[in-house]
């Protein structure tokens, strides 16, 4: 088994092709001639006035970055506007560093139970080693369907397509960012006692407050997320979050997956589609999309444990690959549901 993972990790990354099919076709949204990425975060149980408290604490957090910073707050209409700066990397090593400076405008709608975000205005500054003055490009002539994919659609472009990947990941990680404000929540006596009837080991945490403006209401969110016992997979070896090679994370668009209730392995989902690895204020976080009627995401509530189990094309027996999550938000997409889980362990055939 060693010589078998010994040589799987050493697999060269470009033998396994890279899975570009999240940033295809449809993938950055057109309005009126604009780019505008809308992200809804769903927050039950939240009035209006929580949930703007709870994404202006999350939007000051967040928006830090170079010379971002909110810029118009009003708690009556639930509306939050923001400038943002940050760089996008494309590439880093030790003799080089690619990467562009991107600009963007975000506005954000509250509402009870939910809250929608608008990413517009999108600006790319980029210095070619070659000239004088910067490249610059706007969304809209830059990462379009048009501009930014082949003919037939099916693959990105060279020169503009890795604009378009990392434009598309920064939306992304910033929508489950703002949705983990909502996922992760105190977790009361009551539903402790209820875990602990199915997962005997999970305990509560300490709580810290969050500071807030004087037109805000306290929050309090756990300190760190709930110490929650895995099963023991006989025949596999565990990882850490954090110290699963890359050569591993890039086979995994390449294969099967199937999702299922870590207390109830029966329940199994394969109507669901890897997004990737994050890390979401320092926690490793995986996403995947999932039909919002699927039986298996009904049954997955806050700050409860699933697995994901990747197979082999073609198979649906002995997961070469399982990570064991704990679901820390979501966000919705028509009728899908993004989930967003800190990765538990890692566990490998």
């Amino acid at each position: 088994m060693k010589q078998i993972l010994l040589f799987t990790l050493f697999i060269p990354a470009l033998l396994w092709a890279n899975d570009d099919s999240k940033y295809l076709a449809g993938a950055v949204p057109v309005e009126n001639g604009k780019v505008v990425f809308k992200k809804e975060i769903n927050a039950p149980s939240f009035s209006k006035d929580e949930v703007y408290n709870k994404m202006l604490s999350w939007a000051n957090e967040f928006f830090t970055e170079k010379d971002s910073r909110v810029v118009y707050t009003e708690q009556a209409t639930g509306e939050i506007a923001v400038i943002g700066e940050t760089d996008l990397i494309f590439q880093k090593n030790a003799l080089s560093l690619d990467r562009c400076e991107m600009d963007y405008r975000v506005t954000i709608k509250c509402e009870d139970k939910k809250s929608t975000i608008s990413i517009t205005g999108i600006r790319y500054t980029y210095d070619v080693s070659y000239q004088k003055e910067p490249e610059k490009y706007t969304a809209e002539e830059w990462i379009t369907d048009k501009y930014s994919l082949n003919k037939a659609k099916t693959k990105l472009n060279r020169g503009n397509g890795k604009f378009r990947r990392k434009t598309v990941d920064f939306v992304d990680d910033l929508a489950n960012s703002a949705s983990m404000t909502f996922g992760v929540q105190t977790i009361s006596q009551a539903s402790v006692q209820s875990v602990n009837q199915t997962q005997p080991q999970t305990v509560e945490q300490p709580t810290t407050n969050v500071e807030m403006t004087q037109t805000q209401k306290p929050v309090t969110i756990p300190a760190t997320t709930p110490v929650v016992s895995t099963p023991v997979r006989e025949g596999y070896i565990a990882f850490a979050a954090d110290k699963v090679p890359s050569t591993i994370i890039d086979m995994l668009p390449n294969s099967d997956l199937q999702i299922v209730k870590t207390d109830q392995p029966e329940t199994k989902e394969t109507s669901v589609t890897w997004k990737g690895i994050g890390n979401i204020l320092g926690k490793t976080i995986t996403s995947t999309t999932i039909q919002a009627n699927s039986p298996v995401y009904q049954k997955i509530g806050n700050n409860e444990t699933y697995s994901l189990l990747f197979f082999k094309k073609g198979e649906t027996q002995n997961a070469w690959l399982i990570i064991d999550c704990i679901k820390q938000g979501e966000t919705a997409e028509g009728e899908q549901k993004t989930l967003m889980g800190e990765i538990l362990k890692v566990w490998m055939k």
